[in-house]
């Protein structure tokens, strides 16, 4: 096979310094290139966000170009207005079309300028951003989870059909499908059509995500990891813990990641003051703030309606913590109960919960399997071997 010196990453989420809120997408490619230039890969990463910046980190090349649309205020008006007229929906695509047309000028122009090449690119399906890379370059889309899926399967609103339409064609156009679950794989072809894609599970650094020797862990502290929103299961936590406060007293609910409205609707929805006291927000915090934070916890828990992996997921069982996490296919893929995890459904979060409270036996032995199993089938070295072999298979 031949050997991989050169890959193009183009994204509209990666985690640096200049972009440090991103979600799972964004720390996905922060870790995959970080890890390809340990390898000896040159990697450059092509973003398209809210800044123009030109940054050298941690041995990769970023080179960040502010979106299309909010650069070109005529072009952002005429999305906006056709994307409400129904009549008017083919100039609405072409709009879209027009910005990844604009996108790839931009991608080819820089290539030039520089004197770059590259062996092999690789995006996201969301937004149908391979639209946007040159001819001539192999590449890849990976899916993370294009909004049509989170549309058609997880219940999201108001997603531009502009955007459903990129990724359509996109997927047409495009032979190299990396899937990253059974689950995402299964409804990528349902949704799509695609063929002959190839799995390869998402993977975590398990030395860095790692359990500490004499963790401080606050008794009965149940802790959240992730953006704090309705579509991750907040308000089922929420209600879950004022059911749980009555069993338990004593127990404490901490979320980690952007708090967006839910320090109000605790306010609102939470009459008792101890229970509301009990609530904790810490906001998004850096990748050792977040171990320093999830040893502190007793149970993590992930209720969210819909995910096609958990990066999340996988760093706080390679922390060795007990989860209880909602009775969806992505999960289930990962948790076996009752040997690496606990499966909730919507209403019984609370006695999962205060079943890991009351049985130590219990709690201990999710850990210690949670922790195996990440060592054994999720680490970051076989993410990347395997995506390194794939680069190489389609050159």
């Amino acid at each position: 096979m031949k050997e991989i010196k050169n890959v193009l990453i183009v994204t509209r989420e990666y985690k640096s310094s200049r972009t440090p809120k991103v979600g799972g997408t964004g720390v996905f490619y922060k870790n995959l290139c970080t890890e390809l230039v340990k390898r000896g890969i040159s990697v450059h990463v092509f973003l398209i966000s809210k800044y123009t910046f030109d940054l050298e980190e941690d041995g990769v090349n970023i080179h960040s170009i502010k979106d299309i649309f909010k650069a070109n205020p005529l072009l952002e008006l005429v999305r906006s207005f056709t994307g409400k007229v129904k009549t008017l929906e083919k100039i609405h695509f072409k709009t879209y079309l027009s910005e990844k047309r604009i996108i790839s000028d931009t991608i080819h122009t820089w290539i030039k300028k520089n004197n770059l090449h590259f062996d092999v690119a690789e995006t996201h399906d969301f937004d149908g951003l391979a639209l946007s890379i040159p001819k001539g370059i192999p590449y890849v889309i990976r899916c993370h989870g294009s909004w049509s899926v989170l549309e058609k399967y997880f219940g999201y609103k108001k997603v531009h059909q502009g955007r459903i339409f990129c990724e359509q064609e996109a997927f047409k156009n495009s032979g190299n499908i990396i899937t990253i679950s059974r689950y995402n794989e299964t409804i990528n072809k349902n949704l799509f059509g695609i063929k002959n894609s190839k799995l390869i599970y998402n993977g975590i650094d398990e030395k860095f995500y790692k359990p500490e020797d004499k963790p401080e862990m606050i008794p009965h502290s149940v802790f959240y990891l992730g953006n704090v929103s309705y579509e991750k299961g907040a308000e089922t936590l929420i209600s879950s813990f004022i059911k749980l406060k009555k069993d338990h007293p004593e127990a404490s609910l901490h979320f980690i990641g952007n708090a967006n409205h839910y320090p109000e609707y605790i306010t609102e929805h939470i009459e008792d003051t101890k229970t509301r006291n009990s609530v904790h927000f810490y906001g998004n915090k850096s990748a050792a703030e977040i171990v320093q934070l999830i040893s502190k916890a007793e149970v993590v828990c992930f209720p969210s309606k819909g995910e096609n992996f958990s990066l999340s997921l996988l760093e706080v069982m390679a922390m060795q913590k007990p989860v209880i996490c909602s009775s969806i296919d992505s999960f289930k893929e990962i948790i076996e109960e009752p040997v690496n995890g606990l499966i909730a459904e919507e209403e019984n979060f609370h006695e999962k919960i205060s079943l890991i409270f009351k049985d130590k036996d219990l709690r201990n032995r999710l850990s210690l399997n949670a922790r195996k199993l990440v060592e054994l089938q999720f680490g970051i070295d076989k993410m990347v071997d395997e995506t390194i072999r794939y680069y190489q298979e389609i050159m």
